[in-house]
């Protein structure tokens, strides 16, 4: 059959990227089961008329089902080799679910946080967002009882040298937070996170600060950019602090 994508074109404009986005596919991501949306994209020399919009698909055929920072990087060789490309880009957001355990009672439940991945040829950056508790410390300084708490986000970009777990990175946050989210709570677990976080106060400034130090300190990051948005509970606005650091 005629092979209309691979004629000369003539019009000598080279293009940067060309290939596919919003792919929503299923994936095994460490051993996660979950659902990729997947933009796959390479070069096109200036003398072809098209690419081979099929090959993506075939390339993520092949590692679909067992996927790591590792495969992702093979998938990015693996689509200039199809292409017969000089450059690549992937980039796969998707839903990560990992079980917590309740602080007392022990119980199981699956908490999320959302993850995205870009490869640009040999360097990867890692995207999460994950969801926390602040608790005024200025709150609890002023007032005879209580304080005002409320959910938090912690949006992270990392440019890593090499594997990181995203594990790993959840422990940074939860130790730099007034608390944690938990899907599934009985009231001896409630009373001990309402307790942990009065004991924990954190502006969103300290969160962007202890996460830093953390970061700062593991090899395996390059680079990173730290976002976080407290949801006030009392104000009609967000506190929202940000940083980036080492080579980002």
């Amino acid at each position: 059959m005629k092979d209309v994508q691979s004629e000369l074109d003539n019009r000598g404009i080279y293009i940067h990227g060309v290939g596919i986005s919003d792919l929503e596919y299923p994936i095994i991501f460490d051993n996660n089961h979950t659902i990729g949306n997947f933009t796959m994209l390479v070069d096109l020399d200036e003398n072809v008329r098209g690419t081979h919009m099929s090959r993506f698909v075939e390339i993520l055929n092949k590692y679909h089902n067992n996927l790591s920072e590792e495969k992702l990087l093979e998938m990015s060789k693996d689509l200039k080799r199809a292409l017969e490309a000089k450059k690549s880009y992937i980039k796969v957001s998707f839903p990560y679910f990992s079980l917590r355990k309740a602080p007392i009672t022990k119980l199981e439940s699956y908490t999320k946080c959302d993850i995205t991945y870009e490869i640009i040829d040999e360097e990867m950056r890692l995207y999460l967002a994950i969801p926390i508790i602040t608790l005024c410390p200025c709150s609890k300084a002023i007032s005879n009882y209580g304080a005002h708490n409320q959910r938090a986000l912690v949006e992270i970009g990392l440019k890593l040298r090499e594997e990181v777990k995203i594990t790993d990175i959840a422990k940074y946050v939860e130790k730099s937070s007034s608390g944690m989210v938990f899907s599934l709570l009985k009231r001896e677990d409630e009373k001990y996170v309402t307790e942990h976080m009065y004991d924990n106060p954190h502006f969103v400034e300290d969160v962007v600060r202890d996460l830093s130090l953390f970061l700062e300190k593991d090899s395996r990051v390059e680079g990173y950019k730290i976002k976080v948005i407290s949801y006030e509970s009392i104000h009609n606005h967000n506190a929202f602090s940000e940083r980036e650091g080492k080579a980002w």
